[in-house]
């Protein structure tokens, strides 16, 4: 009798240890499911997309204040913490934003839109056309620019905006970038049509691709990007030539931090990197459409897309938001098993008594 109570014990013990590490094992795959979500580089990613409306363009004024806007009118606003809606006064199509300053900027869209945020809330302003606007750069707050369809070509003065004479009136301008009140280029979509403001009109420039173009940016007068329909071209003072590039995908946007780092993203989630040699693709966390990409410093940035896609740059690694959804499951599946371990060491003891 007494021998078979010491093997009770062990048979008890030898469950106890069994089961437990079972439950301990399952703890463990569970959090390192959840820390790469919530940590990814030492960075905290507890933001989520308010919106499931396509986004087509982000700004960002600081790493603590920023803005993007998409379809039916959305605008939504990072904080340093998380992206929330903010009061639209359009359901139009917004297409660009560009910000000034906190309390100072621009969005554009369909049918004319323009809309001015003052520090406290978004105003639609008067439109000089009805044309569709695609792109808006500001040089300051009394000096600004928007392109869009058939050409169309505007300009704020700090007070209206008017029509600008355009050298090409049947397509659309997909983007533009002005380096100063004197200097400025604009690209076209179908026709890989580049133009240029010299401070008096706009002309236009020898392409060296037939590719269709859809962002440029300028890092300075003489140093210049523009990507496509698989297509990366730059300027270099003088003209514009063919970059090779790492992918066939259409690209949407382009941003240079400085000469020797920029980014670009476009379709699929397709993102590469410039090294100051060389583009190259870099892991994407997603396959939606990359729409605009906007970056704060070389090691912080943020790019959107489509369906309320945003992604951010940490420095390391492109991380996606942290999908609410996992956050409920993840708390009870822990706290089921820390209950079943704690129920689990107690039974031994009520059987060996």
């Amino acid at each position: 009798m007494r021998g078979r109570l010491v093997l009770d014990k062990l048979v008890c013990g030898r469950f106890l240890v069994s089961k437990t590490s079972v439950f301990v094992a399952i703890a463990i795959v569970l959090l390192s499911l959840g820390v790469p979500i919530v940590n990814a580089e030492a960075v905290t990613v507890n933001w989520a997309s308010p919106t499931t409306a396509n986004l087509y363009s982000v700004d960002m004024v600081n790493a603590n204040d920023g803005w993007a806007v998409g379809d039916s009118g959305t605008i939504i606003r990072w904080n340093g913490t998380s992206w929330n809606n903010v009061t639209s006064p359009t359901t139009q199509h917004l297409r660009s934003v560009y910000m000034i300053s906190a309390n100072d900027g621009w969005a554009v869209g369909w049918a004319g839109t323009t809309i001015h945020w003052n520090g406290t809330s978004w105003r639609t302003v008067t439109s000089p056309t009805s044309q569709t606007y695609l792109s808006v750069f500001m040089v300051s707050s009394t000096d600004g620019w928007a392109v869009g369809w058939a050409g169309t070509i505007i300009r704020w003065n700090g007070t209206s905006w008017s029509i600008v004479t355009s050298p090409m009136t049947t397509q659309a301008l997909m983007s533009m970038y002005m380096v100063g009140a004197n200097d400025g280029w604009a690209v076209y979509d179908i026709s890989p049509i580049i133009i240029r403001w010299n401070g008096t009109s706009w002309s236009n420039v020898t392409s060296p691709t037939t590719r269709p173009l859809r962002s440029v940016f300028m890092v300075d007068f003489n140093d210049g990007w523009a990507v496509g329909q698989g297509t990366i071209i730059r300027w270099n003072g003088a003209a514009w030539n063919n970059v090779t590039s790492p992918t066939t995908q259409y690209l949407h946007s382009v941003f240079m931090v400085g000469a020797n780092d920029g980014w670009a993203v476009g379709d699929q989630g397709t993102i590469i990197r410039w090294n100051g040699a060389s583009w190259s693709t870099v892991t994407s966390p997603t396959t939606q459409i990359l729409r605009s990409v906007s970056m704060v410093s070389a090691n912080d940035g943020w790019a959107v897309g489509d369906g309320g896609t945003i992604i951010q740059w940490t420095g390391a690694v492109w991380v996606p938001e942290f999908p609410p959804f996992l956050v409920m499951p993840l708390i009870m599946s822990l706290t089921l098993v820390v209950i079943l371990v704690l129920r689990s060491s107690k039974k031994p003891r009520r059987t060996s008594f």
